[in-house]
């Protein structure tokens, strides 16, 4: 008799434990399933995007929606909006219909020096020494003004003057960003342009955001004249300008 009610007793315990497990299984599918259909807010893209767009640009243009999918399709690195990739472009294309994620866009520097590029302007690369050079101090986001010396048999030969009266420096060397100063820290010949004194090799070239018409005169002057960099103030964008000088107007 007591052996029957041993055995009831633990089929009953048995019977316990399994429907718990049951529960305990069923419960934790129940939440993933759950999980997995709850709704998050995403951007998506309402038409074809091309590459190098600003994501400042994107919501002010309409070119992007905030919508809501289930949280189980959402892709890794999904944005909700452009809090997190302001200032950056697009460094891929981007179909309709598509998740906007936070690996599609990069810093204009690290996207390419086309991006760096204002609106109606052109880079033009001009070779420099240490001294037309900013004496090797010169930085990517400089702004400088371009002075040239030609000869001018009408006006009595030499004349030296501002042909571009302010531009803004795009690249020392290949370095177009912040990695400038490390890289001239560790003796790059890549990196800002750097003085003899501190043993690393000095950029010889400086890359410059110039007008069409600016473009021309400063590769006319590399190329037929003398050229030389002054560094102007981070509260100029220009340097007022004046009449050419001269062997007879240098030391009046």
């Amino acid at each position: 008799m007591k052996s029957k009610l041993v055995i009831a007793i633990v089929a009953v315990v048995l019977g316990l434990a399994a429907a718990f497990a049951a529960y305990v299984y069923l419960s934790g599918v129940q939440r993933a399933a759950q999980a997995g259909s709850t709704m998050t807010a995403v951007l998506v893209a309402k038409q074809d995007i091309p590459r190098g767009t600003l994501a400042n640009d994107l919501m002010s243009s309409g070119a992007v929606e905030v919508t809501k999918m289930p949280l189980r399709y959402v892709p890794e690195g999904a944005i909700s909006s452009m809090t997190g990739v302001t200032d950056r472009v697009l460094a891929v294309s981007v179909t309709k219909g598509e998740v906007l994620t936070s690996a599609r866009f990069q810093y204009p520097s690290d996207a390419g020096l086309a991006f760096n590029v204002p609106v109606g302007f052109v880079a033009v690369t001009i070779p420099v020494d240490e001294a037309r050079g900013i004496a090797g101090l010169l930085k990517p986001g400089d702004r400088v003004a371009l002075m040239i010396t030609v000869t001018n048999q009408r006006r009595g030969g030499d004349q030296t003057g501002y042909a571009v009266p302010g531009a803004k420096v795009l690249a020392v060397g290949r370095s177009t960003g912040t990695e400038a100063e490390s890289s001239s820290s560790s003796g790059s010949s890549g990196g800002a342009l750097s003085g003899s004194s501190s043993g690393s090799k000095t950029a010889n070239t400086v890359t410059l955001a110039v007008s069409a018409t600016d473009a021309e005169k400063v590769v006319f002057a590399a190329e037929s004249g003398r050229l030389w960099l002054a560094l102007l103030p981070t509260t100029e964008s220009t340097v007022a300008t004046s009449a050419p000088q001269t062997a007879a107007t240098v030391l009046e």
